[in-house]
């Protein structure tokens, strides 16, 4: 019975670790999107949803990432979301520090032009110096 008991303790230390909240690795040219089907190719959009129980969920885009958001997150199966920085290809960031800028439409996998930057300084490299363009998590939803 201790046995048992110490297993389960064991096992339950190990799922909490696990949900941590961090993003997997995206591995580019193999994995899927999960809401399209699409394979992740360009390191610039990739993006990544972290469910409540550690699962990452991949996206080739913003925009397959935020039609899946909306149904996890009223299931309130959200731990974190990441999003590939635009000016860092490959390098995820939680879309709360994450500013949102429209590139252009077909301009990214999904067509509709939403990238994401670290700062307005990486929005300004790219040629978006109105800062009402630039939104945050919270406008894109």
């Amino acid at each position: 019975m201790k046995l048992r008991r110490a297993m389960t303790l064991s096992m339950f230390a190990l799922v909490s670790a696990c949900s941590s909240g961090r993003p997997e690795a995206i591995a580019y040219d193999a994995d899927q999107c999960a809401y399209c089907r699409m394979e992740i190719s360009d390191p610039r959009f990739g993006a990544e949803l972290v469910t409540r129980r550690g699962r990452s969920i991949k996206f080739d885009s913003i925009e397959c990432l935020l039609a899946f958001y909306k149904q996890a997150a009223s299931a309130n199966d959200v731990s974190s979301v990441w999003v590939s920085d635009f000016r860092h290809p490959g390098t995820l960031i939680s879309v709360e520090s994450a500013n949102f800028v429209d590139i252009g439409v077909g301009r990214e996998p999904m067509g509709r032009g939403w990238a994401a930057v670290v700062s307005t300084e990486d929005a300004a490299q790219l040629g978006i110096t109105d800062v009402g363009a630039i939104k945050r998590w919270s406008d894109l939803q």
